[in-house]
């Protein structure tokens, strides 16, 4: 056995419910471990990966404070414990029989999406649709052959793939994507959260004469304003961000302007104003944007309880809300009415797929490696910590009070 470092996530009921109900610590759900064994591939199309460099994502934060909805549960990874990080670029060590594609020594990036393809499994719905993202082998679901059986069964398998905090992982030869080479490891690390971006973009690409507000200026907030600029929209973009320092790098990649004020009647004034909206009084509660002014869409990159509910009362009428952030499960102060009231699309955006572009299928991370060729200094220094993976508690303290140290992307680097 050759003992490997890596912080392992720790899914059990006991511990999550003590840590919802604060009788728990802050790191209850997890455990840094120096005597991981290193992991070995098990399957013919798995690839052991060593990571360079990997960055913590708002959702490893929801998890370690299990401030996630219930619903994530159905896409748990069924071995346990296992080690977080999915957003890494990492180096091939070992590929299986029947990887085909890469080989030892390539840089690649990682998707945590598993879907049929990577498995081998024939196509379910929405795979052959071009969806892999909502693919029913996350939730270990298979084609009902007698490769489902290898991979332990129907709901034996499955779960979003992980595993960049560690020394080495195992993952499926389709979860990786090569790097090109004229790409450095800090700008390639930001693949994934841009892939995620331009698939949000793409459920409702913006007109040129498209007003729209992107909620939030942490990674995913950015890289939606970069995924807007990236693919050709010159609408006028509105960033709402919450530091003021978050505002230089939103006008670098691409915002008209930013609004870091967090009062809401002078944030909704503000917005009222700059949109040239109708603001109006109901009998109680916040004022709402109504009529055929105002922002034509949206894209929540926080969708915390509060965020959603800004979200309908701000976006126009028959304008479309698009949720790609995911802080949130059973809502208790959005006033969903006003998405009846205003005949308001909400569209939901699922980690990165396939998209069409130019007239043809391409992956949202071979678009986020295109526009990282042509522009790469837009994405430089946004990767602003890094840490060893022994100082996971500072590294983590600092990714969850971004506005104090000034954060944008916090990283674990490893040894080349």
């Amino acid at each position: 056995m050759i003992p490997t470092k890596a912080i392992m996530y720790d899914l059990k009921i006991s511990k999550a419910v003590r840590k919802k109900m604060k009788l728990a610590g802050k790191y209850t759900m997890i455990k840094y471990r120096t005597d991981w064994p290193k992991p070995g591939i098990a399957h013919p199309l798995q690839v052991l990966v060593r990571p360079i460099i990997s960055g913590i994502c708002a959702s490893d934060l929801h998890q370690i404070e299990v401030n996630i909805s219930y619903a994530a549960s159905i896409f748990a990874r069924k071995e346990n414990p296992f080690p977080l990080g999915h957003e890494v670029i990492g180096i091939v060590e070992e590929v299986g029989d029947e990887v085909k594609g890469l080989s030892v020594g390539d840089r690649v990036s990682h998707s945590p999406v598993v879907s049929c393809e990577c498995y081998g499994f024939e196509y379910c719905e929405s795979c052959k649709s071009g969806k892999p993202e909502t693919c029913q082998a996350i939730a270990g679901i298979g084609d009902d052959s007698a490769l489902e059986e290898k991979y332990g069964g129907r709901l034996n398998f499955g779960g979003f793939g992980s595993g960049g905090f560690s020394e080495y992982f195992v993952t499926f030869a389709g979860q990786l994507r090569k790097v090109p080479d004229n790409i450095p490891e800090d700008i390639a690390l930001l693949a994934e959260p841009l892939s995620v971006a331009i698939h949000a973009v793409k459920r409702k690409v913006p007109s040129d004469d498209d007003t729209v507000i992107v909620i939030g200026a942490g990674i995913i907030g950015l890289m939606i304003v970069r995924a807007i600029r990236g693919l050709g929209s010159k609408c006028r973009i509105i960033v709402l961000a919450r530091y003021p320092f978050q505002e230089a790098v939103a006008k670098r990649l691409g915002a008209d302007e930013v609004i870091s004020e967090r009062t809401t009647d002078t944030l909704y004034q503000n917005i009222a104003d700059t949109t040239e909206g109708y603001l109006l009084k109901p009998a109680l509660g916040k004022k709402i944007l109504y009529g055929g002014s105002g922002p034509d869409i949206i894209y929540d990159s926080i969708a915390s309880d509060s965020t959603l509910d800004d979200s309908l009362h701000l976006i126009k009428n028959n304008g479309t809300v698009v949720i790609v952030g995911m802080d949130f499960s059973v809502t208790k102060k959005t006033d969903w009415v006003l998405a009846v009231y205003k005949q308001v699309d909400i569209l939901g955006s699922m980690m990165h797929g396939l998209e069409m572009h130019n007239g043809e299928s391409i992956d949202t991370f071979e678009l986020a490696f295109e526009m990282m060729k042509k522009e790469p200094s837009l994405l430089e220094k946004l990767v602003t910590h890094r840490y060893v993976i022994d100082e996971y508690k500072t590294a983590f303290a600092v990714a969850s009070h971004k506005g104090k140290h000034r954060a944008i992307k916090v990283a674990f680097e490893f040894g080349k």
